[in-house]
């Protein structure tokens, strides 16, 4: 099994965990890519995830790995449902894959990484922005 298949397989039953959770617990899920749903419900996404980027600083300052850990796994699952109420479930890989290739544009002529003072990856004139609307849109 190629490792691409693996990592697909392992991401498509998370999603499907999170699905399961959705479902016995009585969210809901969308199975047609949508940007339309109620404030309250993304207001509520928004905060559970920042909730939990809260505690991965927290975590971080304490060199706490296990709370760490539990943070990083919380933001997934969150992230996941929010993949799931916005019916993106069947799309996401394609639309990673696509973010993935856009970034790896970034690097300048000779291949290297420019860097701001901070540390954030800047675009070099090579990049291009990833076409997400052909893949939602197939």
């Amino acid at each position: 099994m190629s490792e691409t298949v693996s990592t697909t397989t392992v991401l498509i039953s998370k999603i499907e965990s999170v699905r399961e959770f959705h479902d016995v617990f009585r969210i809901g899920n969308r199975y047609e890519p949508t940007g339309d749903i109620p404030e309250k419900e993304f207001t509520l996404r928004y905060n559970l995830l920042k909730e939990e980027l809260d505690e991965y600083a927290e975590a971080c300052k304490r060199g706490d790995i296990v709370e760490i850990a539990d943070a990083l796994g919380d933001q997934l699952y969150i992230l996941f449902g929010t993949i799931l109420r916005h019916g993106l479930q069947h799309k996401i890989e394609e639309v990673f894959d696509e973010i993935h290739r856009s970034n790896m544009s970034k690097l300048d002529e000779n291949g290297n990484p420019i860097f701001r003072e901070d540390g954030k990856i800047l675009k070099s004139d090579r990049y291009f922005r990833p076409d997400i609307k052909r893949l939602l849109e197939k």
